[in-house]
């Protein structure tokens, strides 16, 4: 169990990381409900902070990508 956790330096990269790797999924996010805000003439509904399926499809890549590089760093160990 030991060998599954990363140590501070590497930590602190995987962290970095994923602030990067969200950074595409937000831009994706805000211009979906962009959007749909002017698709309802500039009426803010609740439903158009529902994530469609390319933002929900960008958050999975995001997750894969972030668990593909903490396993990375744990085999580079």
């Amino acid at each position: 169990m030991e060998n599954l956790k990363l140590n501070q330096t590497e930590s602190e990269k995987w962290l970095k990381n994923l602030i990067i790797f969200l950074s595409p999924v937000g831009i994706i996010y805000l211009i979906a409900v962009v959007d749909l805000i002017q698709a309802n003439n500039g009426a803010v509904r609740a439903e158009d902070f529902i994530p469609n399926e390319f933002v929900v499809g960008g958050m999975t890549l995001y997750l894969l990508n972030s668990v593909l590089d903490y396993l990375r760093k744990i085999t580079n160990n």
